[in-house]
């Protein structure tokens, strides 16, 4: 992600191409995503409104579960 200066989804889908059955696990998922903050590179994530309620769906069944406010720390 900095070498390539490539977002979290630009990443994903750039080794997605690469190894077609990569399945990283949801805590790296967000220690990539907090590196991508710091890299000051935007993400999808970034771009609600903070009266915008967001949502982690599971790949398998599609429930949804609202996500709290992102709180800096």
């Amino acid at each position: 992600m900095q070498k390539m200066n490539l977002s979290l989804n630009d990443a994903y889908d750039f080794v997605k191409r690469k190894k077609s059955n990569i399945s990283p696990n949801f805590n790296f998922m967000g220690q990539l995503l907090d590196f991508e903050r710091t890299l000051g590179l935007s993400s999808p994530c970034d771009n609600h409104t903070p009266s915008e309620q967001l949502y982690f769906s599971t790949p398998t069944n599609h429930n949804l579960f609202p996500l709290n406010t992102l709180e800096s720390t």
